[in-house]
């Protein structure tokens, strides 16, 4: 599978080019800021997939603001039909109590599994206890340790699990996912045999499963700008037993930092990364209430490292180029330097939509301080179509004292609020080195790697790029298809499975009709009476209402005793209509009815047909 991973899987386009090549992907939601957003990339992602497969989110439980509106949004799209198969829960597993909230949520709303990825060896005891209390609801354990590209903790691989490994298993409704430095078939295989644990002096623990994250972001179908694919296969790569050296500083092109979320994630040690990772060194490691007073210190000298290594500049700066605050600015200085660092001129188009509400709703704030005109003369003409570059000069020409009248300080105010407004996508820049600059600087940090057109002189060393320390080595090539890449993966690992326990010999893999649950032996009352032989199989339920057996216990007894359409039509939850799920009414028309017949034709005790009977 290819993990939640912002920004690569926040692209709907790119985990349909996985969900169709066969596997399975997470969208990831830390890419979506509001839910109008989340509603369209989820319906675009619907229709590209194909039919039957499933979505799955993945969401940022750290981050408040985003679970807030993306989980009752997931749920209410899943009742209006949309196929939403699972959640996965980043950033931390969420308490009990909270645990079991959301999997009864997800239970009633038909959502069919939730993941999570536990960070240390007492949290994936925390999962086991999830899943011991769940009454069976399928989680999927996610296992990355520290080496991971993505959020981690400093910790090894195989010892946690060595640790758990005993009570991951006594849970039948745990599948277990390994991560974190896979990127071809021969280093992820002894995880699918389980043959890693043998160097421990262990019995083999296989894995039901493996993801691949930073691998992917070198793919053909991959947002990842052309440019920071090259930086990415031109990073040296790290042995297993140095990867840890990473945090301590830049080490063969990979360093760690702090994310927003206040979790640790690898990067290429470029100068955007490495301005981060200073600034956490030697500022917002600090208590909040000082950083304000710590960054002011050396205000000139950060100012500096904005401007010339990371991807969002200070945001001050007069008409003739000198730096300054955003309080020592002019109206049209104020709505130039916006539209100069939000708007690509080359593209004709707003870095996002939002930013576009940003200068707009500024421009407005400054009309109503110049004029008295209620009608709104210069917000009229912009929706008229005058284009971004135009806005300064069109206020300068109405009223030209915007252009020599220094900002209010409520007006300086209201445009950092613009900036900080939620829902929008964080602007391309810092305006202000307040208490929020850690937070301001960082958020959303990664979405740029897939946007240089929107970073200052399009340089690749000013964008935070997650790539793990171990994984590096495999990414050789760039634009090869996301299909070429998991394909070469899958298919040596069922070579060598085939080799391993058939002899290579493929006539002997089992055949089943599908993969799912195995049948449940049931027995029904003696009020039913059935007649069965080797061509047909004759229920007849009893007059008696009273006498109906329970639904359920009827449709698996109909269902049989294996695998086949019949089995999969009479017990699925859901069906198919367009790209939507829809339910399995089929279910309600052969539910008991006092009198009724079924009798089920058999070919080699497969079912053929299907006959109802009576009422």
């Amino acid at each position: 599978m290819v993990a939640g991973m912002t920004p690569t899987t926040a692209n709907e386009k790119f985990v349909a080019a996985v969900n169709n090549a066969g596997y399975h992907a997470e969208i990831a939601g830390g890419g979506m800021h509001s839910e109008s957003e989340m509603v369209d990339k989820l319906q675009t992602l619907s229709e590209s997939i194909g039919p039957g497969l499933g979505i799955t989110l993945n969401c940022i439980y750290v981050s408040p603001q985003q679970w807030a509106f993306q989980f009752p949004a997931l749920l209410r799209m899943r009742n209006e039909g949309f196929p939403i198969a699972g959640l996965c829960i980043g950033g931390g597993v969420p308490s009990l109590n909270q645990v079991l909230e959301i999997i009864d949520s997800l239970r009633a709303a038909g959502i069919r599994h939730v993941s999570f990825k536990p960070s240390t060896a007492e949290s994936i005891r925390h999962v086991v206890q999830v899943a011991q209390a769940s009454r069976g609801f399928p989680i999927v354990l996610q296992w990355t340790g520290g080496r991971s590209g993505g959020h981690h903790l400093f910790e090894d691989f195989h010892q946690p699990i060595l640790e758990t490994y005993a009570a991951i298993r006594a849970c039948d409704n745990i599948a277990l996912v390994a991560g974190s430095g896979f990127g071809d078939a021969e280093g992820s295989l002894p995880y699918v045999t389980g043959d890693w644990s043998i160097a421990y002096g262990r019995a083999p623990m296989p894995f039901d499963g493996i993801l691949l994250g930073s691998r992917v972001m070198v793919a053909q179908e991959a947002g990842t700008s052309p440019a920071v694919k090259q930086l990415i296969v031109t990073t040296a790569e790290l042995p297993d037993v140095e990867w840890d050296q990473t945090y301590d500083g830049a080490y063969n092109g990979v360093a760690t930092i702090t994310t927003e979320y206040g979790e640790l994630n690898h990067m290429l040690a470029i100068r955007g990364a490495m301005f981060i990772r200073e600034m956490y060194d030697t500022i917002l490691n600090q208590p909040r209430d000082q950083h304000e007073a710590l960054l002011l210190a050396r205000k000139d000298e950060i100012i500096s490292r904005l401007n010339n290594d990371y991807m969002r500049p200070w945001f001050g700066r007069k008409t003739d180029g000198r730096v300054v605050d955003l309080e020592e600015m002019t109206y049209t200085e104020v709505i130039s330097r916006a539209v100069e660092l939000m708007y690509i001129k080359h593209q004709c188009q707003w870095t996002h939509e939002s930013h576009r509400r940003i200068v707009v709703d500024f421009v407005e704030r400054c009309e109503s301080r110049m004029s008295r005109n209620v009608l709104g003369v210069l917000i009229l003409t912009i929706h008229e179509g005058i284009g971004p570059t135009g806005y300064a000069d069109l206020v300068r020409n109405v009223y030209p004292e915007a252009a020599t009248t220094i900002l209010l300080s409520e007006d300086a105010e209201f445009f950092k609020m613009l900036c900080k407004r939620r829902g929008q996508k964080p602007p391309m820049f810092v305006v202000d080195l307040g208490k929020d600059f850690g937070l301001l600087m960082q958020k959303d940090s990664t979405w740029p790697s897939e946007h240089l057109d929107a970073v200052v002189d399009q340089d690749p060393q000013r964008v935070c790029i997650q790539q793990g320390p171990v994984v590096a080595r495999y990414s050789t090539v760039v634009d090869e298809p996301v299909k070429t890449i998991l394909d070469n993966i899958y298919h040596k690992h069922i070579a060598a499975l085939t080799e391993r326990l058939y002899d290579s010999d493929e006539s002997r893999i089992p055949v089943v009709e599908y993969l799912g649950a195995d049948p449940v032996a049931v027995d029904l009352p003696d009020s039913v009476t059935v007649r069965s032989s080797d061509t047909e199989r004759v229920f007849v339920l009893p007059e008696n209402t009273d006498q109906l057996p329970d639904t359920k216990v009827w449709l698996q007894a109909l269902a049989g005793p294996r695998k086949s359409w019949l089995q999969a039509w009479l017990t699925a939850p859901v069906v198919l209509q367009g790209t939507k799920y829809a339910e399995n009414k089929i279910q309600r028309l052969l539910r008991p009815r006092p009198g009724r017949t079924v009798t089920i034709r058999m070919i080699d005790d497969i079912p053929l047909t299907l006959k109802v009977v009576g009422a």
